[in-house]
């Protein structure tokens, strides 16, 4: 057993000093979860958006636009980072040719950074996916039991990207109480994977139309204090920004172009292209801290962004597509501008044909001898 692992460990690959790795899920966490609520009803505005806001998490809410949905308050909520998306125009049992209407009124009543791209299907029925296709980049539909799939999705997101599973909450649904949400918020983290859940309204609430499988709104506060606890862990974000994720992440290069010991180059890049998203939602990453550096600064496309050190690794988010991502040395930058501070505040004086050096309150010769 020995001889055995001593000759593992000599064939242990040498680390790539410059080594880059983009992370299976937003920050380096195990697993994702997204909070989807169909139907637009008013409790969405006024229940659902402030308590996800209260523990800093961010949903998606699916409107049927011939329901007059209140499109102040969905902007307001979109406006802080929810997702609003199409769930059709009448709420039919299907779509009926209804994909790209819906998405153009709700893209002409609410302004937000990527527009509506991705759809949640009314009675679960996938209409047509070469139309749906064209407008989202993701469309969601019930139940994963109901369509033979699984309940959590594994890291690179479902084999049809036109039938996202969700799992219901509520009376008709599987998920009741926080426990349900807690154990499949734990399955996700264990796996690796993404778990997507699908709530109409809440019991006791102004619920409008979404009267289908009341949830009680206690099992999701309990679930997202339960997430915030474990949000090293559990990335909760809309549908849209998480399958974005995963579409550019599998798509993703992350290089290194140049190194020296001053800067390491990277570029971070995908081939993604159609005609709904530019597919620049950023990514998070690590490289190893080059050898022998003690801090550094990063920048992309000339903009510094943030960073933490951990373990030898600086971890740091960059956009794809969105030029070099260049690390520096940041004790030689210190160093440097130390000089041109110190050049700036030394000026030459010419005494009787010599020249003397001024140096703050100080004066020196040439040879760098103070002058008394």
């Amino acid at each position: 057993m020995a001889l055995s692992c001593i000759a593992v460990m000599g064939a242990k690959a040498e680390k790539n000093p410059y080594e880059g790795e983009i992370a299976t899920w937003s920050g380096f966490r195990k697993g994702a979860a997204s909070f989807t609520f169909d139907d637009g009803a008013p409790s969405h505005i006024a229940d659902a958006a402030p308590l996800f806001e209260q523990y800093g998490y961010r949903a998606t809410f699916y409107l049927v636009t011939n329901w007059n949905p209140d499109w102040s308050g969905f902007q307001d909520m979109a406006d802080k980072g929810h997702e609003i998306g199409s769930h059709s125009k009448t709420h039919g049992q299907n779509m009926s040719g209804e994909e790209a209407s819906s998405k153009g009124i709700i893209q002409s009543n609410i302004q937000q950074k990527y527009g509506c791209i991705s759809v949640a299907y009314p009675n679960c029925n996938v209409p047509n996916t070469e139309a749906v296709l064209q407008n989202y980049i993701a469309g969601r539909i019930c139940n994963g039991s109901w369509a033979g799939m699984a309940d959590i999705m594994g890291k690179d997101g479902p084999s049809d990207w036109c039938k996202v599973p969700a799992l219901m909450t509520g009376a008709n649904g599987t998920i009741s109480n926080t426990n349900d949400f807690t154990s499949k918020l734990q399955n996700a983290i264990n796996s690796g994977g993404w778990v997507v859940f699908l709530t109409f309204g809440f019991i006791g609430k102004n619920n409008g139309n979404a009267t289908y499988s009341p949830t009680d709104i206690t099992a999701i506060a309990g679930a997202l204090k339960w997430a915030n606890e474990n949000d090293d862990d559990i990335w909760v974000a809309p549908l849209r920004d998480v399958a974005m994720y995963c579409k550019e992440r599998k798509a993703a290069s992350f290089n290194v172009k140049s190194h020296s010991d001053e800067s390491v180059v990277y570029e971070l890049t995908h081939s993604i292209a159609d005609n709904i998203s530019e597919y620049d939602y950023p990514l998070s990453l690590r490289v190893l801290m080059p050898e022998g550096w003690a801090d550094v600064k990063i920048t992309q496309a000339e903009a510094t962004l943030s960073y933490t050190i951990d373990a030898g690794w600086v971890y740091f988010d960059a956009v794809p597509n969105g030029g070099d991502i260049v690390l520096q040395n940041a004790s030689l930058l210190a160093l440097e501008q130390t000089n041109q501070d110190s050049n700036a505040n030394c000026s030459k004086l010419f005494r009787d044909d010599h020249i003397f050096i001024l140096r703050g309150d100080k004066t020196y010769t040439l040879q760098g001898q103070e002058v008394k």
